[in-house]
């Protein structure tokens, strides 16, 4: 199995994500889009099972960033027409999936939602069984639409949609789910006037929590079979595959 993880920003990682992935033994490619000397080969939906899109700075909705845009939106709309692809968007991942299957993405208008809040399990799904609401980290202005489908799994007390499924295979979470003690740290110092009022004593603990959660989460989402996996890397030759070999 093979998954590309894409970072829009170097302090950006998958977190407690990459344990899981590790586990089960997929072979990782990252992909550096904020490096804008490196491209993205066309048929990356040919070639990973798992296509990871990360939170970053950017933001969907600016208009001097479609051209940016463009390429990873077509690749969740490739990735998104063959029913053996599973996708996670997390933070701006989310809302570029959500903008990519046809729902509106726009800027907050409560504000930036910054820090550990609570989130509730909106509808049941497998990834919640016996889980009602549980801390998140969120570090976010923009908010995504539920696109027409797609199930509304969890909701937040300032915005509504905090993560979607489509198809039981495509995954958007708007909140930080898979934030590790360390990528907390750095984030503090990176972000630091954005999430001071992030941090207190409970941190850790409100942190630990999420993990839990986030760990199931994303496990979870893993096993779960889609019905349709099948060898699509046999579509592809031999020199296209050591293109993403690594």
């Amino acid at each position: 199995m093979r998954s590309l993880i894409v970072r829009f920003k170097d302090c950006e990682g998958p977190g407690i994500l990459l344990d899981s992935l590790k586990k089960r033994n997929y072979k990782i490619t990252y992909h550096n889009a904020y490096d804008l000397r490196v491209k993205l080969l066309p048929d990356a939906h040919l070639v990973f099972d798992l296509i990871v899109l990360l939170g970053g700075p950017q933001s969907v909705t600016d208009p001097s960033l479609a051209v940016f845009f463009e390429p990873w939106l077509n690749l969740v709309r490739y990735a998104a027409s063959i029913p053996s692809r599973k996708m996670i968007g997390i933070c701006l991942g989310s809302q570029i999936i959500s903008k990519a299957l046809g729902a509106e993405v726009k800027r907050g208008e409560n504000g930036p939602e910054v820090g550990f809040y609570d989130v509730q399990v909106q509808e049941p799904h497998f990834l919640f069984d016996g889980i009602s609401s549980f801390p998140a980290f969120h570090l976010h202005e923009d908010v995504f639409s539920i696109p027409k489908g797609a199930k509304h799994l969890l909701k937040s007390q300032k915005y509504s949609n905090q993560m979607f499924s489509f198809e039981d295979r495509i995954f958007g979470i708007q909140c930080h789910l898979e934030v590790t003690a360390s990528m907390f740290s750095v984030w503090q110092k990176v972000h630091s006037d954005f999430i001071r009022s992030a941090s207190g004593p409970e941190t850790e603990l409100l942190r630990s929590q999420m993990e839990k959660v986030g760990c199931r989460v994303f496990e979870k989402i893993l096993d779960h079979s889609t019905g349709f996996e099948t060898n699509q890397h046999a579509l592809l030759s031999p020199q296209v595959m050591a293109t993403y070999s690594g």
